[in-house]
């Protein structure tokens, strides 16, 4: 073979090698934290050894395992009654650790690998497993569409969207270590060798290739809990294939006579058989029968995502989570790997469907076709010097002069391996496209046919067009321009989000947690809304009271309710039960009222009292037993408590919305309502003579009084009705601010509103009033030391709640909560679960990073 043939050969091996490591590149950005130009302010989000914090809650989750694989052979903490148990995780028990293991497996060896060589942190292992793993998605996807089509062209374009699709992109990028990384790869290569077994000819290589593609489906639900929907795609693939090819030898006048042959003889009934069987005695072997209550669980979420509730009276919190949220069609394509890739997918189905109503030409012609023009590629003229000596060496030379456009067309077999593509392909993208109606989670999952179908329309056409053109030049420009409209774009998106990627979280919150880890008993649990969870049972290696793995229950209710509540002790009743007996009080007590709505008032009545107080409740006003309430008051008010620390940060003002709305839930008419806060930091200005701040995130305006007239403070406070506005905060003129300012200043005017309530902290000292009883917002304003505010506009209802009396008010006049840590923008509460202390009315408190000092009451 000389060296030309050679490059050719080798040529598309070397291009998907390259976009791997293309991919990957862009994919490691974020190890320099480009979202933040500030040295110092970097280093906050470097742990102490220079690496970035996760890019990703979960993240810590799956260390944490990782680290107990390590150190205990299993992925729990400890053993309860031979299962593996994470002890940390959903208090007061723990929970069994039911989890795909292969994340954890892998990068365990991995880091015992690395280490072999050097000294490798299993934090360096775990940050760019993700990288790695999400980069080889490239080479299937590349391989399939090259294979089915013959052209490069395309397979470009499916490597990269399977590569780069911002969906995938952005949960595969360094630091992003969760199962996310297999849900791209291992589906590509079930398809690879379940396609593989399909087109092979011999019975041993399809047998071989069907086992092999089980082999892939029983890794994939060890890797990630949705695997089911391969299960049902890839079976249903096989199955349906065999009307359909069916259907279309009937069309193509094929003799079905003996159908029992025809059955025989079809490419895919092998496959079917060994693929199934083996799979189902795999997925037996791994996952056992979970398999059967994971599939009815994939085909309810395609309807159930979304409902209110989850499944009992309780609030869905599945509504809350961003992944969750139903996408805009936009989005989808966006994050599926651009518009252009999903138009190329769409037309792809269109077009296939095209190639297959034609009959296939006849394969011995083919053969005959092709055998004519090697004789003539033999006599080619090699070199501009030949001169013919003969004249049917000159006709030769005259034939290859003339160019004869081709068909595109394709053989029996060709037609059965596209056919099959075609179903799969077809069955997959629609199948998922109905998931999408659920929540953008499922985009990810979306990608994977977007990226084979926008790579077979790029090679058929580029091989259609090299058809019927003699000039390939003109065919590669083509095929350049239309490989640069599907790639560029999810490129482009994934190399933002990856220079801008932050960690998760930052020094503040893993020394608080250190803090926590150093200065509390083991036994201590930790209550905060759930998101970060995960981060706090990691580093703390404290018990939590719900965290992203156990988040859909009653408990977002009942944490909710204890931050939205105005009475601090039914909020810390609220987490001494859930500290100490879980969901536990709720389900018994659901036994004797056989309703859950009574149930909760229930529980809201008794939880302030004492256990006196609640007994008489209970067997007085609510007509139980002793023997029920002492049942029920033994989760509720038990004699042994376990310590409580409520941790309280800034990113839960943001969730508010969400938190309020769980905890505000009406369990009669199944509804709630969102109240939120708008914090903003603003700077001081000179506008008409008066100091003058705005804060641009929630429309607050300050102006500087010419007396301290509003109760202590030298500012007055209010802020924008933006509907009156007619533009962005952002774009107001300094003509705005002068009119704004004059109009809070005098009251002309009707663009701003006043506060119901206006809570001021100046000089250290807090200071509050009611302004407007007609006002459903108030404003809190802090002046902080560097002479700039921040200030926070939320809904009235939220006045007097817990979170706002702790997070936003210092703590102040509180009884049953005391500040024990602090950090900017974080602060820890040290829980009196019964009445028998009192807090301190003197406490320091960080808000949004600013010392703040409350001594006085109201």
């Amino acid at each position: 073979m000389d060296n030309k043939n050679l490059a050719i050969k080798i040529a598309p091996f070397i291009i998907a090698i390259l976009l791997v490591l293309a991919v990957f590149a862009v994919r490691a950005e974020t190890i320099n934290l480009g979202g933040i130009t500030n040295s110092s302010q970097k280093a906050l989000y470097q742990d102490d050894s220079g690496m970035p914090y996760f890019t990703e809650i979960d993240s810590y989750y799956n260390y944490r395992l990782t680290e107990n694989y390590l150190k205990n052979g299993q992925l729990g903490d400890t053993v309860v009654n031979g299962t593996s148990w994470d002890s940390l995780s959903t208090s007061p028990n723990g929970r069994e650790v039911n989890y795909q293991p292969v994340i954890v497996i892998l990068a365990a060896l991995v880091y015992k690998f690395v280490n072999m060589f050097g000294s490798v942190s299993l934090t360096q292992v775990a940050f760019w497993l993700g990288p790695i793993i999400g980069s080889l998605a490239v080479l299937p996807a590349f391989y399939i569409v090259r294979r089915a089509t013959g052209n490069t062209w395309g397979a470009i374009v499916a490597g990269v969207i399977a590569g780069a699709a911002p969906a995938y992109f952005s949960h595969t990028y360094g630091g992003f270590f969760d199962t996310d990384m297999f849900n791209v790869l291992l589906p590509l290569m079930i398809v690879v060798f379940l396609t593989e077994s399909v087109y092979a000819s011999k019975p041993l290589f399809k047998g071989l290739y069907a086992g092999i593609a089980s082999l892939f489906l029983g890794l994939f639900a060890l890797s990630w809990s949705g695997y089911t929907y391969m299960v049902l795609l890839t079976f249903g693939t096989l199955i349906l294939f065999i009307p359909i090819s069916y259907i279309m030898d009937k069309k193509d006048g094929k003799d079905l006579s003996n159908k029992k042959q025809w059955l025989k003889n079809n490419p895919a009934t092998l496959p079917l058989v060994v693929f199934i069987i083996l799979s189902i005695i795999i997925l037996a072997l791994t996952v056992g029968s979970s398999m059967f209550e994971s599939i009815t669980t994939v085909l309810g979420s395609a309807t159930s995502l979304q409902s209110a509730t989850a499944g009992t009276a309780y609030p869905n919190v599945y509504v809350s989570v961003g992944e969750l949220q139903i996408p805009q069609v936009i989005d989808v394509a966006n994050q599926s790997g651009g518009l252009f890739s999903l138009l190329y997918a769409v037309a792809a189905l269109f077009l296939m469907g095209y190639v297959l109503r034609k009959k296939p030409v006849n394969k011995d012609k083919k053969d005959e076709t092709e055998e004519k023009t090697e004789t003539i590629e033999d006599k080619k003229p090699r070199n501009r010097r030949y001169t013919p000596k003969t004249k049917k060496a000159e006709e030769v030379m005259h034939h290859e002069d003339v160019f004869k456009p081709g068909r595109y067309e394709l053989t029996s077999k060709e037609k059965y391996n596209n056919l099959f593509l075609y179903v799969l392909t077809l069955l997959w993208i629609l199948g998922i496209a109905i998931m999408l109606t659920q929540g953008t989670r499922f985009i990810e999952q979306f990608a994977v046919p977007v990226a084979l179908l926008s790579g077979l329309f790029v090679g058929i056409m580029v091989k259609y067009i090299d058809l019927k053109t003699e000039n390939y030049s003109y065919v590669a420009l083509i095929a350049a321009i239309l490989v640069l409209l599907a790639v560029v774009s999810p490129l482009y998106a994934d190399h933002l989000a990856s220079s801008q990627a932050v960690g998760s979280t930052n020094d503040d919150m893993y020394n608080t947690l250190t803090w926590i880890k150093a200065n509390t008993s083991q036994d201590t649990v930790l209550a905060s809304w759930w998101d970060f969870g995960h981060l706090f049972t990691a580093v703390a290696d404290r018990q939590v009271v719900f965290d992203g793995g156990s988040q859909n229950n009653m408990r977002a209710y009942w944490i909710g309710n204890a931050l939205t509540s105005t009475d601090e002790a039914k909020s810390a009743g609220i987490l001494r039960m859930l500290a100490n007996s879980g969901e536990d009080a709720s389900n018994t007590l659901d036994l004797y009222t056989n309703n859950t709505e009574k149930t909760v008032e229930i529980l809201n009545a008794i939880l302030p009292m004492d256990r006196t107080e609640a007994n008489s409740a209970l067997t007085g006003t609510y007509g139980l037993s002793q023997q029920e309430a002492n049942s029920v008051l033994d989760l509720t008010h038990p004699a042994k408590v376990k310590p409580v620390n409520l941790i309280l940060s800034s990113d839960m003002l943001s969730k508010a919305a969400w938190w309020s709305y769980f905890g505000s839930w009406d369990f009669k008419n199944q509804n709630s309502t969102h109240y939120s806060y708008y914090p903003s930091q603003s700077n001081i200005e000179n506008i008409n003579g008066r100091e003058f701040t705005l804060g641009m995130d929630n429309g607050v305006i300050g102006v500087s009084s010419p007396t301290n007239e509003t109760n202590g403070s030298t500012m007055t406070f209010a802020y924008v009705d933006q509907s009156k506005l007619n533009k962005s905060l952002n774009m107001s003129t300094l003509e705005d601010k002068q009119r704004m300012s004059k109009e809070l200043s005098d009251g002309t005017g009707n663009t701003l509103l006043k506060p119901h309530k206006l809570i001021v902290v100046e000089n250290n000292q807090l200071t509050e009033k009611i302004v407007n009883n007609n006002s459903n917002m108030s404003i809190m304003a802090i002046h902080q030391n560097d002479g700039s505010y921040f200030t926070v506009l939320f809904d009235s209802h939220l006045e007097e709640s817990l979170f706002t009396k702790l997070y936003l008010k210092s703590g102040l006049n509180v009884t049953r909560f005391n500040m024990t840590h602090s950090e900017p923008g974080i602060s820890v509460w040290d829980v009196s679960e019964y009445a028998n202390t009192t807090a301190n009315s003197t406490t320091n408190s960080s808000t949004n990073g600013t010392n703040v000092q409350t001594n006085t009451s109201t």
